[in-house]
C-alpha cells in the first residue's frame, strides 16, 4: 500500500474520531478546565485582545486577572471569534487542527529516528487511543502543548544532526511555547539532554550554542511567571501554580499509599489511556531490542513524564489529562511492536512469518480499537442535551440581571458561570453560612445559585435547607436551586 495513502487515512483517521459533538456545549466530563479556557478566550474577545492579562468569570469584584499559564491557545481561538462570531466550536477545531499536527509531527520523528513502518503504526495508534481522542478535541490548551512538544523535539533532533539556524530557531520556538503553555513540559529537557549527550557528549558543557538554547527556553517562562504572580498579588486569583505541598506537586504523601500507584498506573494509564489491550503490547514494546543509540529517545521521553507525575502526584491523581504526554512515547513503543510483526506494505506475508504473534497482535489492535470505541461512548454520555443543566441556565437568563454578581455553590467549578454569562464567585458548599452571604452581599453578591446534587452530605442538606427557609426563593426545582440573597 502506497506510504502517502496509509498516511492519509491516519489523517482521516485522527479527524472523524475528534469530530462528533464539535458544536456541543462545554458541559458533562471536564467541563470545568474547558470552561476556564473558554472564559479566557471570550474576554480576549470582548475585552481587547490583551493576551497578558487573562480573564476569567470567578472574578467576584475585582478585574478577572489571574495567575496562570501562557495563554496563546485561547488567544488563538479569540482572534477567530473576531472574524467568525463567538462559538465554542471554534475552540475544538483549533484543537483538532492541533492533534493532526501531532499525529503527522510524531510519523516524521519516529521515520526520522527509527523506520517508515514503525513511524505509521505509531501515529495510528496514537490517534486511536480514547483519552487523546477525548482532550484533543475539548477547548483545552493540551493539544497545542503536545503539537509543540513534538515538533520542537523533531527541529532539535534536526539541529544537531545539520546544524541549520532555521531547525535551532524552530525547535526553541516551539519548546518555549510548550514550557508557556503548560510549565510541566520542563519534563522535554530529559529526552532534549539525551539527544544533546549522544550527539555532543561532554562537550556539550562548552557548545555556546547549547547554552543559548537553554537560556532562550527559560527567559519567556520566567518573564511570563513573574508577570502572572504580580497579576496574583492584584487579584487574588490563581490556577495555583506555585501551590507546593497544598495543591498539585511536591507532595510526598500520596507516593506513600498503594492507591497512588493503581490509580496511576493501572486505573489511568492502562485502563483509560492506553487501553489494557494497547498497555499489553506497550509493557512488550518496553523489551524490544534497541536497534540504534537515538532510539533510546524515546525510553528518556517516558522517564521524563514518570519523573513529573512522582513531583506532581496530586495533580496526577486528580486529573487524568496531565498524563496525556506518556501516550506520545508509549504510542511508539506500541507502534514499534506492530512495525515487528506488520508491514503495511505486506499484512499477508506477515501472517505467514509468524502466525501466533500476529493472531495475538490482531485481537490487541482490535481491543484497542473497540475499547477506545466504548471508553469514548461512556465519556460521551455526559454530552446530553436533555440535561437538566441547560433549564437551569434559561432560568438564569430569565431571572438573574446580566449585570448581577452571583455565588455559583460549585466546588470551585465555573462552568455554571460560563454556560450563564456571569460573573460572580465559584463556592463549596461547606462555605455557605450567613457570615459567607453576608460578606458576599457586602461585595455586589445578589444571587446565590447551584445544582442541588452538590449538597452530598447530611450537613451539606442542611444548608440548602437553610437557604430555601431563610431567603427569597426564585426558582427551587428537583435539579437546581436559585436564590436572592440581597
Amino acid at each position: 500500500m502506497n506510504r502517502k495513502k496509509i498516511l492519509l487515512f491516519i489523517i482521516c483517521i485522527t479527524i472523524l474520531t475528534r469530530v462528533y459533538h464539535i458544536t456541543f456545549p462545554l458541559i458533562g466530563w471536564q467541563s470545568w478546565r474547558q470552561t476556564d479556557t473558554a472564559s479566557i478566550a471570550k474576554n480576549f474577545f470582548q475585552n481587547g485582545y490583551n493576551i497578558f492579562y487573562p480573564q476569567i468569570e470567578w472574578r467576584g469584584n475585582t478585574a478577572g486577572y489571574v495567575e496562570s499559564e501562557f495563554h496563546i491557545y485561547p488567544f488563538i481561538v479569540s482572534l477567530l471569534y473576531g472574524i467568525f462570531g463567538m462559538d465554542e466550536m471554534w475552540g475544538r477545531i483549533v484543537s483538532l487542527i492541533f492533534s493532526v499536527l501531532t499525529v503527522y509531527g510524531l510519523y516524521l520523528l519516529v521515520r526520522k529516528i527509527i523506520s517508515e513502518n514503525t513511524a505509521l503504526w505509531s501515529a495510528f495508534i496514537y490517534a486511536i487511543l480514547p483519552l487523546n481522542i477525548y482532550f484533543t478535541r475539548a477547548f483545552m490548551p493540551e493539544s497545542m502543548m503536545l503539537m509543540c512538544s513534538v515538533y520542537g523535539i523533531y527541529f532539535y533532533n534536526e539541529w544537531i544532526e545539520n546544524d541549520r539556524w532555521k531547525n535551532f530557531t524552530l525547535s526553541l520556538l516551539f519548546i518555549a511555547l510548550a514550557v508557556l503553555i503548560k510549565l510541566p513540559a520542563l519534563y522535554l529537557g530529559l529526552p532534549l539532554l539525551y539527544l544533546t549527550i549522544n550527539k555532543f557528549g561532554k562537550s556539550f558543557l562548552t557548545n555556546p550554542k547549547i547554552w543559548l538554547y537553554s537560556i532562550l527556553v527559560f527567559v519567556p517562562a520566567i518573564l511570563w511567571y513573574y508577570h502572572s504572580h504580580q497579576l496574583y498579588d492584584q487579584t487574588g486569583l490563581t490556577f495555583g501554580i506555585w501551590n507546593a505541598g497544598k495543591d498539585k506537586w511536591g507532595m510526598i504523601e500520596p507516593l506513600l499509599t498503594i492507591k497512588f500507584y493503581n490509580d496511576i498506573f493501572f486505573k489511568s494509564i492502562a485502563e483509560r489511556h492506553l487501553t489494557y489491550a494497547g498497555f499489553i503490547v506497550f509493557i512488550w514494546g518496553l523489551f524490544l531490542k534497541r536497534q540504534h543509540p537515538k532510539e533510546k529517545l524515546f525510553d528518556w521521553w517516558l522517564i521524563s513524564v514518570v519523573v513529573f507525575i512522582f513531583i506532581a502526584p496530586q495533580a496526577n491523581t486528580a486529573q487524568e489529562y496531565y498524563q496525556l504526554p506518556l501516550n506520545v512515547p508509549a504510542a511508539v513503543f506500541i507502534g514499534k511492536i506492530f512495525s515487528e510483526y506488520f508491514s503495511f506494505g505486506s499484512l499477508k506475508a506477515s501472517f505467514v512469518k509468524n502466525k501466533f504473534a500476529s493472531v495475538f497482535l490482531s485481537l490487541c489492535l482490535t481491543g484497542i480499537i473497540v475499547l477506545s470505541f466504548l471508553r469514548m461512548g461512556n465519556f460521551m454520555k455526559s454530552e446530553n442535551y436533555n440535561a437538566p443543566v441547560f433549564k437551569f441556565i434559561e432560568d438564569i437568563h430569565s431571572n438573574i440581571p446580566k449585570e448581577d454578581l452571583v455565588v455559583t455553590v460549585t466546588e470551585g467549578n465555573p462552568t455554571i458561570l460560563y454556560l450563564s454569562e456571569r460573573r460572580g464567585w465559584a463556592s463549596n458548599p461547606d462555605d455557605i453560612s450567613d457570615k459567607f452571604i453576608n460578606d458576599m452581599r457586602e461585595k455586589g453578591g445578589k444571587y446565590i445559585i447551584s445544582e442541588k446534587n452538590m449538597f452530598h452530605t447530611e450537613k451539606q442538606n442542611e444548608v440548602l435547607q437553610n437557604l430555601l427557609k431563610n431567603y427569597e426563593v426564585v426558582e427551587n426545582t428537583d435539579d437546581y436551586i436559585i436564590i436572592k440573597i440581597n
